[in-house]
Order: C-alpha cells, then sequence, then structure tokens
C-alpha cells in the first residue's frame, strides 16, 4: 500500500495499494471509515462509513487528483495494462 495523498481536503488519505487489479481503484480512508472508488468512473465499489456528502467530496478529490493518482497506479503496477483517462 502507498498513501500518495495524506490528509488532503476534510482530512482523507488516498491510497493505491500493491495487490489492486484493473480497472485502477484507490482507497480512501479517514478514521476508521473507506471507500474504494474506480478511478476512471469514480463509481464506489465499497463503501464503509461515509455518507452521501463525504463522498461528493471524495469524488471531487479523486477527480482533482485523478491524472497523479493514475499516473502513481501506473508506476507501481507497470506489469499490467495502463488504464487510459477518459
Amino acid at each position: 500500500m502507498v498513501t500518495v495523498l495524506y490528509r488532503q481536503r476534510h482530512g482523507y488519505d488516498v491510497r493505491i495499494y500493491l495487490k489492486d487489479h484493473p480497472p485502477a481503484p484507490v482507497h480512501v480512508w479517514k478514521g476508521e471509515s473507506n471507500l474504494r472508488m474506480d478511478l476512471l468512473t469514480f463509481e464506489v465499489s465499497d463503501n464503509r462509513g461515509y455518507n452521501t456528502r463525504e463522498i461528493r467530496q471524495i469524488r471531487k478529490l479523486v477527480s482533482d487528483y485523478q491524472d497523479l493518482l493514475l499516473e502513481v497506479w501506473h508506476n507501481l503496477h507497470e506489469k499490467g495494462e495502463r488504464p487510459d483517462r477518459r
């Protein structure tokens, strides 16, 4: 696991797990709450503890840093296909 964004807006940590596979997900943590979000579609595939307002904040954060997050994801998973930004 690599924390790419640490304590960003509203205190969220954005992490990339080394064993994840395409489509490229990120994991967003704050305290005990966490979710997994697709970097290309911003769809949430697993949510543990976030409400609708917080998910909107997280989507905005991930969207704002999408290029950086995709680059880091690709660099950590070089053997796989590089996900393209839509």
